[in-house]
């Protein structure tokens, strides 16, 4: 079977079966490309390699086409960031190819598969591909990649601005909503893909506007015996009342120096906790970033600006390290903002200072405030 009407039968009967993939795969283009040795997208179109599609079965390509379908509904291309590529390849490879398998539908032998990844978002399983890393082929090859991601780029062969991320995003949530629907009316929704909507399609608070009614929301001026002060308890066993401080007091910003932060991202959050820091009063502002490990700790005193941070790392993901450092280094700190994707499995025992999670990615916390960055 000719490899471009192979993948035209694949597409059409996605369409009939599995209306979810097939709507996704019809709204796609999909291009001829002898430079790539398998299949690839960058969220926007859909590429193959007329030899790897006549090499496989029917059934295979129709779970191939699915598979680059997921890579596309989840915004792999979009959530690379900094990370490694061949890690990010095989982390979100893990993440889709057992929703395509419980579908009923058939890939390659050689795809990746791992019971115990899954139902867990590409983050997750990155993290955990990065501190035991899969060892490489000699020739450096990888016969699981059948479906590669590509960063998009713009018509000028450049990278994408973030508003044109932005709008890419916005026009992949509305195709994913769209086949999701079409495949409700049939009964014939995949598993997983429901959570999936549910997250496109929830409420969500715009997160600037959750910092400002965060440190807002209780502006101490005098006195209290409600929280015990924590040196006069922990020096000499005597419960004394705290300063309950005019203004915010003293703030921790953590930020995640893995892969999971933008620039932009940071950017944009560094400017809002300068407009607080000057409008609310905070006595100091330290900025704590963590990846597996604490990179860099810097204290602003009111008043001054908080410049540019430089989130060195780039490495796994972990939250206990910075509420370790507060602790062990008795640092001031009435109230901490964690900027982070959450996907982590190391937190602590919730502290006795307040805690909000200004969070990029789709989990929770067992602890604090969690708002979702709409950035």
């Amino acid at each position: 079977m000719e490899p471009t009407f192979k993948i035209a039968k694949a597409k059409t009967q996605l369409m009939l079966r599995q209306p979810f993939f097939g709507s996704i795969a019809m709204s796609l283009p999909f291009i001829e490309d002898t430079e790539i040795d398998t299949m690839a997208t960058d969220g926007k179109k859909i590429l193959f390699n007329p030899s790897f599609v006549d090499k496989h079965s029917l059934d295979e390509i129709k779970g191939v086409v699915a598979h680059e379908v997921m890579h596309v509904a989840l915004q792999h291309p979009l959530r690379i960031g900094e990370r490694q590529h061949r890690l990010w390849n095989m982390a979100t490879d893990y993440a889709i190819n057992q929703i395509v398998i419980d579908s009923g539908l058939s890939l390659p032998d050689c795809g990746l598969l791992d019971s115990k990844f899954k139902g867990l978002a590409a983050e997750t399983i990155y993290s955990r591909l990065l501190e035991d890393p899969p060892e490489e082929s000699e020739d450096g090859t990888d016969s699981w990649d059948f479906g590669k991601i590509i960063e998009p780029q713009g018509d000028d062969g450049q990278a994408l601005s973030e508003s044109e991320k932005s709008m890419l995003s916005d026009e992949i949530s509305v195709m994913v909503i769209q086949a999701h629907s079409s495949a409700k009316m049939q009964g014939k929704v995949p598993a997983g893909i429901d959570d999936l909507i549910n997250q496109l399609t929830e409420s969500k608070v715009n997160w600037d506007e959750k910092l400002w009614l965060f440190f807002s929301g209780s502006r101490p001026e005098d006195y209290t015996w409600r929280t015990p002060n924590r040196k006069m308890y922990g020096a000499y066993n005597i419960y004394m009342p705290s300063m309950d401080r005019k203004g915010i007091g003293h703030i921790v910003i953590a930020i995640d120096s893995s892969c999971s932060v933008s620039s932009a991202d940071l950017s944009k959050f560094l400017s809002e906790m300068n407009a607080i820091s000057e409008q609310m009063g905070a006595e100091s502002i330290t900025v704590i970033c963590c990846d597996t490990k604490i990179q860099s700790v810097k204290t602003f005193e009111a008043g001054e600006i908080i410049e540019e941070i430089n989130a060195k790392g780039r490495g796994g993901t972990r939250v206990a390290p910075v509420f370790k450092h507060i602790e062990e280094n008795d640092l001031p700190c009435d109230a901490l903002v964690y900027f982070t994707d959450l996907y982590v499995s190391d937190f602590p025992d919730a502290p006795d200072y307040p805690v909000l999670w200004v969070t990029t990615g789709d989990t929770q916390a067992p602890f604090g405030e969690v708002v979702r960055a709409l950035l």
